[in-house]
């Protein structure tokens, strides 16, 4: 398998007083940065589905890739533009890994976990899960299912993204919680969704400058 790793950071930052999540200030950078030098430990290539100004981004010199699809039909858009992204280069690459923006301690092996559940099943979608719960963004998805995806998206009620899978060949992967150097135990998917949930990443972050090594 050839695979770039998307983050998708196309959303509404709805609950966020419509701060873009992707800028805010993180540690000694911004969120983004910090889910850049993460997944970059896992994947060399690497591009950013965003339908925002790309000029802060400018930095990070890497692909940013807008939705082609018009509206905001929510992160299967992204999937789908990443998809696009990925079969448009000199050697296409087969499966894009996705990630949100907003869940900055995803596991360290999410690739290689999630690459070998459908190593053998390579036209299998793979899914992350933890503590029972699906997190649909998560997945390593077969760049061959572009075509089917935008088709299902024609149809405006089509937006999430569990729904998609279900109805597609896939494979969860069960990840188990992850453990900082405070000795605590937190969800790698813990995503931030308001003020008080950034607060509480950026308190977990500065108990540690060696943030790459949690697992």
């Amino acid at each position: 398998m050839r695979i770039a790793g998307i983050i998708l950071a196309g959303g509404r930052s709805s609950r966020m007083d419509g701060h873009d999540k992707a800028l805010l200030p993180f540690g000694t950078a911004r969120l983004i940065d910090f889910i850049v030098a993460r997944l970059s430990l896992q994947l060399e290539t690497l591009a950013i589905n965003s339908n925002g100004d790309p000029a802060p981004l400018a930095d990070l010199h890497l692909p940013v890739v807008a939705d082609s699809i018009t509206g905001f039909a929510g992160p299967l858009a992204g999937i789908v533009a990443g998809m696009e992204w990925a079969a448009g280069g000199a050697l296409p690459l087969t499966h894009i890994l996705t990630v949100a923006t907003d869940t900055p301690f995803f596991p360290h092996d999410l690739a290689s976990r999630l690459g070998g559940a459908i190593a053998d099943a390579p036209d299998h979608i793979a899914v992350a899960v933890s503590d029972g719960t699906w997190h649909p963004v998560f997945g390593l998805w077969p760049v061959a299912m572009k075509e089917d995806l935008k088709q299902w998206l024609r149809d405006p009620e089509n937006r999430r993204v569990r729904t998609w899978i279900e109805d597609h060949a896939h494979r969860t992967v069960d990840f188990p919680l992850m453990t900082a150097q405070s000795g605590d135990s937190f969800d790698p998917f813990f995503n931030i969704n308001r003020p008080d949930d950034l607060g509480q990443a950026r308190s977990m972050i500065a108990e540690s400058r060696d943030w790459k090594t949690w697992s």
